[in-house]
């Protein structure tokens, strides 16, 4: 979808694989506004922003945006940046924030994607030597 936004074009292959995903994840209707539905997922991520640098737990996720728990405060209309890292990959999404919710001592918060998401490959160049930011991950 960010390669037509772009106005890079599809081929055939990624026409059919968007016409797959959109025709299973489409809404029947409904008064939410919105054109997908959002799928449960147990993921990890990190929410970047303006003084926001905080691991995130995703529970919903959909072509068009997602929901996250255990979040700092997103206020509406606030660009973020989401890091998802699986494997030798880390997936790095754009999104603005669309609704929050108390949860407990942080906030559910639902986000709407923009933009054209990013696919980097982590590559090992060097053996890696535990420091201080391993420890403060392992504590997380």
């Amino acid at each position: 979808m960010g390669k037509c936004e772009l106005g890079c074009g599809l081929d055939w292959d990624e026409i059919q694989a968007v016409s797959e995903i959109e025709h299973a994840l489409v809404r029947d209707g409904g008064k939410s506004g919105r054109r997908y539905k959002r799928i449960p997922v147990a993921l990890v991520g990190i929410l970047r922003g303006d003084r926001i640098n905080d691991r995130v737990e995703i529970v919903e996720l959909g072509p068009g945006g997602l929901i996250c728990r255990g979040a700092p405060f997103v206020a509406q209309g606030e660009l973020i940046e989401l890091v998802i890292n699986v494997g030798d990959q880390s997936y790095r999404f754009r999104a603005i924030g669309k609704w929050l919710k108390d949860d407990g001592d942080d906030y559910k918060v639902g986000l709407q994607f923009v933009g054209v998401p990013l696919c980097l490959n982590i590559a090992q160049v060097s053996a890696h030597e535990f420091d201080l930011v391993d420890q403060i991950n392992a504590a997380a």
